[in-house]
C-alpha cells in the first residue's frame, strides 16, 4: 500500500487507461484459460459421443474464437501497459530532475553526484521494469489464478480442494525467500550508487589522477567498491535463484498427488458415483487432461508472481530512493516582500555561520555595502570569502545574525526575485550543451541576436566566437575544446546580457592566463560601472581600484579600507600583497 501511495501522483491522468488495461487482461486471460476446458470436453466427445450435446466441430469453433479474442486483448493489454509505464516514468524522471533543480545548495552539497545520476537513470528504470510492468504481470497472474479456480471446481471439486489446500505451501516458501531478498536488493542499490559516484568522480578528475600519479591507488579503491557491489549482487541473485527451485519442488509434489487421485477417479469413471463416496460426478480422461492443464496453469502464476515479487522488491527499493529525492528539501521562495526599484545597500549584522555545526566559518561579522561601490574580499584560503557570497545569495542561511537589502531582511524577501538583482561570474564556468547563442542567452531567453552580440563584444568574446565554424550557431559544451578563458568570456557575456544591479565575481580570473585576464579587466570594468560589485580574488592586482577591501582571516574581518590605506597600515594586507610581487 505504501508503494501504491507513492506511485499514485504519477498515475494521475492515466486512471482510465489503467482500468482499460485491467479489463483487457481479464478478457485475454479468461479467453485463453477457457480453451483447455472445451478441449477436454472435445476429447470426452471422441471417447463417448453421448457425453455432450455439442458436436466435436462446435468445440473447435469455440476454441478458435477464444484463441482469437485472447490474442487481440493480450496485444491491447501489453500495449496499454507499455504506454502507462512510459507515462509514469516520464513523470517520475521529470519530478526527480525538478527536485534536483529546486533543492537548496546545502542539500546538493551533501549528495554524491554519481548517486544522484544513478537515482535519475538506474532507479527510475528499475521502477518501470519492476513496479509498472511488474504490477501488470502480478494482476495478470491473480486473474489467471481466479479463472483457473473456477474451471477446476467446475471439473472436479475434490481435486480442486487438494490444489487449494496444498498451494499455500508454495506461497509461504516464496514469501520467506522474498523477505530475505528485500534487504539484499536494498544493499545492491546502495552499492550501485556508491560505485557510480566513485567512477564519475574519477572521470571528472582524470587530469588530477594522472598528475598526482594515483591511478593505481584509485584502481585499488575501485576494486574494493566493485567487490562490495559484486558481493551485494551475488547475494541478491542467490536469494532470487532460490525462489523458482523452492516453489517448483512444492508444485511437483502437488502435481504428483493430483495425478494419483485423478487416475483413480478416471479408472472408476464407469461408476455413476464417486469411488470415494463424496458425490463427485463421473470424471473422464478429457476432464483429467483439462484439470492437469489447469493445475499447471494455477501453479504457474505463483512461480511468475515469485519472480515479479523479486522485481517489485528491487523496484520498491529504487522507488524509496527516488521518493527521498522528490521529497527532499526545496529551495523555498519563502519571502513575501519584493524590493521596489534598485538595491541601495546591503548589510550584514552579527552574522555567524557553520556548515557542519562544528567548525565556525563566519564569526559575528558586520559589514555594510553601498550602491555603486566596488567591494573586494581577500584573505587566505578557508577564511570565509566564498561563504559570505553563499549567505548573501541565500544558498545557505546563517545560524545567527542577518543579511538585509534596503533595510529588509533577505529572509523576508522573495528569494528568486532578490536573486534577479544579482549576476555572478564564478571560478568554475557554466557551459551547457547548445549553441554559443543559447549559452549566452540563458540569462535572458527572449534576447535577440543583436543583444547577444552586443553582450559578447562588451565581454571581449566576440572575436573568438566569430572565428568558430558557425559563429554564434556553433554547438559547444564543457568538453568541446574551448579554453578555460574562452569559456569564462562566454559566462561574462551571459552576465553582461542580464545587466544586473549587483555583480559578484568569485575568483573569476583565478584560472585564466595573464593575456586573457587583460581582456577580462576591460569587460569587468564595463560590467561593474555604476553597479554594486562584490569581488573575491586571490590576485590582489585586480582589486587595487576597489572602493573598499575587506580582509578576512578565520571568519573575521581583521582589516578594511582601500588599497592605499591598507598598504600604509603595514598589516596583514600589506604582507599579503607584497608576497605576490616579491
Amino acid at each position: 500500500m505504501k508503494t501504491i501511495k507513492r506511485l499514485k501522483p504519477y498515475l494521475k491522468g492515466s486512471g482510465w487507461l489503467f482500468a482499460l488495461s485491467l479489463l483487457c487482461a481479464f478478457l485475454a486471460t479468461g479467453s485463453k484459460l477457457a480453451i483447455p476446458f472445451f478441449a477436454g470436453r472435445a476429447v470426452n466427445k471422441i471417447i463417448d459421443p453421448s457425453s455432450s450435446s455439442m458436436e466435436f466441430g462446435d468445440y473447435l469453433i469455440v476454441m478458435s474464437v477464444c484463441l482469437a479474442v485472447g490474442t487481440i486483448f493480450r496485444y491491447v493489454f501489453d500495449y496499454l501497459t507499455a504506454m502507462i509505464g512510459q507515462r509514469v516514468i516520464l513523470k517520475i524522471r521529470t519530478a526527480v530532475f525538478k527536485s534536483y533543480n529546486d533543492a537548496p545548495l546545502s542539500y546538493i552539497d551533501q549528495c554524491r553526484k554519481g548517486d544522484m545520476i544513478s537515482r535519475l537513470i538506474n532507479d527510475v528504470e528499475n521502477i518501470q521494469a519492476g513496479l509498472v510492468s511488474g504490477f501488470a504481470a502480478l494482476y495478470d497472474g491473480v486473474v489467471a489464478i481466479c479463472f483457473t479456480l473456477v474451471f477446476m471446481f467446475t471439473l472436479n471439486w475434490l481435486l480442486a480442494v487438494i490444489v487449494v489446500v496444498l498451494t499455500p505451501i508454495s506461497i509461504v516458501v516464496s514469501k520467506l525467500v522474498s523477505n530475505f531478498n528485500s534487504t539484499n536488493f536494498k544493499a545492491q542499490a546502495k552499492d550501485a550508487g556508491i560505485l557510480t559516484s566513485f567512477a564519475l568522480e574519477g572521470v571528472n578528475n582524470s587530469e588530477a589522477v594522472a598528475t598526482l600519479n594515483i591511478s593505481q591507488k584509485r584502481e585499488e579503491e575501485f576494486d574494493k567498491l566493485n567487490q562490495s557491489f559484486r558481493n551485494a549482487v551475488f547475494k541478491a541473485n542467490l536469494g532470487s535463484s532460490l525462489i523458482n527451485p523452492s516453489t517448483r519442488l512444492v508444485n511437483a509434489i502437488i502435481n504428483g498427488v493430483l495425478i494419483a487421485v485423478g487416475a483413480i477417479l478416471v479408472i472408476n469413471s464407469k461408476n455413476t458415483v464417486d469411488p470415494f463416496n463424496y458425490g463427485v460426478s463421473v470424471f473422464m480422461i478429457g476432464d483429467l487432461s483439462a484439470f492437469l492443464t489447469y493445475a499447471a496453469s494455477y501453479m504457474t502464476p505463483f512461480n511468475e508472481i515469485s519472480n515479479v515479487i523479486t522485481e517489485i522488491s528491487y523496484a520498491t527499493s529504487s522507488l524509496k530512493r527516488v521518493d527521498d529525492v522528490v521529497n527532499a528539501p526545496k529551495d523555498v521562495n519563502d519571502g513575501s516582500k519584493a524590493i521596489d526599484g534598485e538595491v541601495d545597500n546591503l548589510k550584514a549584522e552579527h552574522v555567524t555561520f557553520s556548515y557542519d555545526g562544528k567548525r565556525t566559518i563566519i564569526k559575528d561579522l558586520d559589514l555594510e555595502i553601498f550602491k555603486g561601490h566596488k567591494v573586494a574580499f581577500v584573505g587566505p584560503t578557508g577564511c570565509g570569502k566564498t561563504t559570505l557570497i553563499n549567505l548573501l545569495m541565500r544558498f545557505y542561511d546563517p545560524q545567527e545574525g542577518n543579511f538585509s537589502a534596503n533595510g529588509y531582511s533577505t529572509i523576508e524577501l522573495e528569494k528568486r526575485a532578490f536573486r534577479n538583482h544579482i549576476g555572478m561570474v564564478l571560478q568554475d564556468t557554466w557551459i551547457f550543451h547548445g549553441t554559443v547563442f543559447e549559452n549566452i542567452a540563458y540569462s535572458k531567453p527572449e534576447a535577440t541576436l543583436e543583444e547577444v552580440k552586443s553582450a559578447a563584444e562588451k565581454a571581449q568574446a566576440s572575436s573568438f566566437i566569430e572565428r568558430l565554424p558557425k559563429g554564434y550557431d556553433t554547438y559547444i559544451s564543457d568538453s568541446s575544446g574551448l579554453s578555460i578563458g574562452e569559456k569564462q568570456l562566454i559566462c561574462v557575456a551571459r552576465v553582461m546580457l542580464m545587466e544586473p544591479e549587483i555583480v559578484i565575481l568569485d575568483e573569476a580570473t583565478s584560472n585564466i592566463d595573464v593575456r586573457t585576464e587583460a581582456l577580462l579587466s576591460e569587460s569587468f570594468n564595463a560590467l561593474m560601472k555604476g553597479k554594486t560589485s562584490l569581488v573575491v580574488a586571490h590576485r590582489l592586482s585586480t582589486i587595487k581600484s576597489s572602493d573598499l577591501i575587506v580582509v578576512l582571516k578565520d571568519g573575521e574581518i581583521i582589516e578594511m579600507g582601500n588599497h592605499n590605506e591598507l598598504m600604509e597600515k603595514g598589516g596583514f594586507y600589506n604582507s599579503l600583497y607584497n608576497s605576490q610581487f616579491n
